[in-house]
Parts: structure tokens; C-alpha cells; sequence
């Protein structure tokens, strides 16, 4: 029997999905990642929206920090946040790069007493974008540049979301990254959305 490790436990009890919503344009393709974190709903949320907490277990944050405010995460996203409704939904625009815009949404909800129920999603995710003449899916994780996908990279950032709740925050986010358990996690969260993505895409009409 194969012992339950970090990683092995997130593989199997976080629930993944690349699907597709209606927006006015038409429909999104989506991403969604679900996962039950062993704290108190009200300390979740103040984990993922105090700019103090934030940078701790993801990045530093800076801009105006209220609804319609706009923020910018440092060396990564900028947006403005949308919806703000303590300490349930969290909405904003997600603008990284070059790529198009898209919308992040953080659900939170009480499971039992001590646990809470986090969903992400982010959408809309493009098919296809364009990264030094190559078209790649940015769902998916590219071994040729080593770059995480969207998939990998949120359940990395989330992992580290759970080591900081639990007391045992990421120290040295890149050397983390670089050790073989982490790497190991990576390739099979990669080969997941793999398939999730071309199951979404075999059954669009």
C-alpha cells in the first residue's frame, strides 16, 4: 500500500474541471479547482485578502484594496476587483502579460465546523495563445520552457495556501519548486488537465 503523502493526498482529494459557461460574448472555456482546506471559513478568506497574509503564502499586493479598486500582484497579475462579499466570493479581472483578461472568482463555503470548501475558477481561458512562435494551451503545463500551466500553477499556489494556514508557510517558494516531490506533483497535476482538456474539447458540438 503506497503511503499518503502531501502530495499523493492533493492529487486525490482536490476535484478538477476544464468546462465552459455562458457569457455575453457566448460561452468561456473554464477552469475550476475545488479543494476543502481544514480551517475556519473567516480565517480562509482573511488569508486570500489581507495584503499582510497574502504575500506570506502567494505574492506582495499593493493598489486600492476595496470594491472597483484596482491591485497589481508584484511580478505577476494586475486587476480590479469586482465583487467583494466577506468572507464568502471573491471576484476579479485577472490581467497577466500580454494575454487576454480574464475573471478569477474564490467561492468559500463552511463544510463542517473547522473546514472550509474553496473553489477557483478563472475564466475565459483561451484555447490557444502564442509564446515565442509556439501555440500552446495555457492550461497545460510546457515542458519544453518548464513553465506551469494555469492548472499546476493555482494547486501550487493553493498547496502553499494550506501550508500557511497549517502553521508551515513555504519559506523559499523557488527552491520548493526545485525539490523532486514537488516536481513529481507537477508532472501528474499536468498530466490531469491534460486529460480534462481533451475530454472538454471531444465533447464540444
Amino acid at each position: 500500500m503506497t503511503e499518503k503523502t502531501e502530495f499523493t493526498s492533493w492529487i486525490d482529494d482536490t476535484y478538477r474541471e476544464v468546462g465552459r459557461r455562458p457569457v455575453p460574448e457566448g460561452e468561456a472555456r473554464t477552469i475550476l479547482i475545488r479543494r476543502h482546506f481544514p480551517a475556519w471559513v473567516v480565517d480562509v478568506w482573511d488569508a486570500v485578502t489581507d495584503p499582510g497574509r497574502l504575500s506570506q503564502w502567494f505574492l506582495p499586493v499593493s493598489g486600492e484594496l476595496e470594491l472597483g479598486g484596482a491591485f497589481r500582484i508584484e511580478g505577476n497579475a494586475s486587476g480590479e476587483i469586482l465583487r467583494c462579499e466577506a468572507p464568502n466570493l471573491l471576484a476579479v479581472t485577472w490581467n497577466f502579460g500580454t494575454g487576454p483578461s480574464s475573471e478569477l472568482m474564490l467561492r468559500l463555503a463552511d463544510v463542517s465546523r473547522g473546514e472550509t470548501a474553496l473553489e477557483l475558477e478563472q475564466a475565459p481561458i483561451p484555447d490557444l495563445i502564442d509564446m515565442d512562435g509556439r501555440r500552446l494551451d495555457p492550461v497545460l503545463n510546457d515542458y519544453e520552457t518548464g513553465l506551469f500551466g494555469l492548472g499546476t500553477g493555482w494547486e501550487l499556489a493553493l498547496i502553499s495556501l494550506a501550508r500557511f494556514l497549517g502553521g508551515d508557510p513555504i519559506t523559499d517558494p523557488a527552491t520548493w519548486e526545485e525539490a523532486p516531490e514537488v516536481q513529481n506533483f507537477a508532472v501528474r497535476s499536468g498530466e490531469l488537465w491534460a486529460q480534462l482538456a481533451a475530454e472538454e474539447a471531444r465533447e464540444r458540438p
